[in-house]
């Protein structure tokens, strides 16, 4: 399945915290798609997605404001 979850209203460390503890919930080969605002340090979740054994699937610019990750469990 794919999940999303918008942390554009949050600032680091707090939306790698919100993506680590929504992947506990998701069952084997879900997505989970988190649009962040651009404060957020984007590049910390190639090394998020390493860490804890996700699949880091697509990083993209989504507008001036927002950027998505998608990761898969």
């Amino acid at each position: 399945m794919k999940y999303q979850l918008n942390l554009t209203a949050l600032r680091c460390p707090i939306p790698l915290l919100s993506a680590k503890k929504a992947l506990k919930n998701l069952d084997k080969n879900d997505e989970l798609m988190l649009i962040l605002n651009l404060e957020s340090a984007v590049e910390n979740f190639s090394i998020f997605a390493e860490e804890n054994s996700v699949a880091l699937v697509e990083q993209y610019y989504a507008s001036e404001k927002e950027f998505i990750v998608i990761l898969k469990k």
